[in-house]
């Protein structure tokens, strides 16, 4: 299981460029007897059990985000190194470990003389943009009539959770990129520059910043974290040190919580108007994700893995698109959260070479519970 695993941590499968990463899964089950076929770019494990009106679905993305500096990495992010117990690499948490273990639990399902329900493999492409991959799986989903054949689902998306908590929500979010246009001038004259686009998009932050105040107390109860929006990068350019920059361009991360999701965007769009500053989408909208806490998916987990907690996660993943069309799906696999996107990434070896036997019984105990 660690050899796959360090050949798919050698493999730079950043978002859109996922095609090298997706045949070496095909074909490494292939070699191990499990068909597999393409969905559009996500590749889909299909195993049919004795009861075809009910299904598990595991989920999991095989796209990283970028490396950053590689000079900053004491461990080659391409490398696979082991060290202490722990496997290095862009997407070893998050979440190469996840797809490993997916692999591991379908090699053994599929070696089964029987299983129980059918059972769907997903390693799908682009969750680090905008989730299209999960979006358009579960739309082909229900296109193909899968939705209604099925009368009870259920899902795991193989996310790094340490195999200590089950998330069963997470907040929605927009990527949003601002501009404004403005006039290029002398610098020695500032207030003759109208609008001068530098101080009218620092005034939009610190609109934003009080914004995130009012949401923090007004949301306080929620079980959700507080609707955010973050400015995670800023450009205005003037060749010259006299002359001012005359536009300045700006992406937000909007994050967004149930019943307050289309609102939260609106909010920005009335506060952006406000100071001329025009918007669009970097990519599009993810949908918020939520499983009632008390659902059957949750307490087969609280069941299986003693002590294991309950969360939302404060971030977003591809479960939104699952509770559009009315799978219950809960999120919980190997690897750590907080090594996410971080240089040096790692993942424990212990945790992944248990997490496919954790799985297998999780599919058991939700089958053999027919309530």
């Amino acid at each position: 299981m660690i050899k796959t695993l360090k050949a798919l941590i050698s493999i730079p499968s950043y978002s859109g460029h996922e095609q090298e990463i997706q045949k070496c899964i095909k074909d490494y089950l292939a070699s191990s007897g499990v068909e597999s076929f393409f969905q559009d770019d996500n590749l889909v494990v299909h195993l049919r059990g004795e009861n075809q009106t009910r299904a598990f679905i595991f989920n999991g993305h095989v796209d990283v985000v970028d490396i950053g500096d590689a000079e900053k990495w004491k461990h080659s992010p391409w490398g696979s190194e082991i060290e202490d117990g722990k496997i290095y690499g862009r997407g070893a948490s998050d979440m190469k470990s996840g797809i490993a273990t997916m692999i591991e639990t379908a090699k053994s399902l599929a070696s089964r003389d029987k299983i129980p329900t059918d059972v769907w493999f997903t390693f799908v492409v682009k969750e680090e943009t905008d989730g299209q991959g999960t979006k358009q799986f579960a739309e082909w989903f229900k296109s193909k009539g899968y939705l209604n054949q099925y009368k009870e689902l259920a899902a795991i998306f193989a996310e790094p959770t340490n195999l200590d908590t089950v998330q069963y929500g997470h907040r929605g979010n927009f990527f949003i990129q601002a501009e404004i246009t403005g006039i290029s001038g002398h610098s020695s004259r500032p207030l003759a520059l109208q609008p001068h686009v530098i101080l009218q998009f620092n005034d939009f932050v610190n609109v934003l910043t009080r914004q995130n105040s009012i949401w923090q107390k007004k949301f306080s109860e929620s079980d959700f974290m507080p609707p955010a929006i973050t400015p995670t990068s800023i450009e205005a350019k003037s060749e010259s040190p006299n002359k001012t920059a005359d536009y300045c361009r700006a992406s937000f991360d909007l994050r967004t919580i149930p019943g307050y999701h289309q609102e939260a965007f609106d909010k920005v769009q009335a506060l952006a108007d406000e100071k001329g500053i025009k918007l669009s989408f970097l990519h599009d909208p993810s949908p918020i994700g939520y499983t009632k806490p008390d659902a059957k998916i949750v307490k087969v987990l609280q069941k299986v893995v003693p002590g294991i907690k309950t969360a939302i996660n404060d971030a977003s993943n591809d479960l939104g698109f699952f509770t559009n069309i009315g799978i219950e799906g809960v999120v919980f696999g190997p690897g750590d959260m907080s090594q996410a996107h971080r240089t040096d990434e790692y993942a424990d070896i212990d945790k992944i070479t248990a997490a496919p036997a954790i799985f297998e019984t999780i599919y058991f105990a939700w089958a053999e519970d027919k309530k």
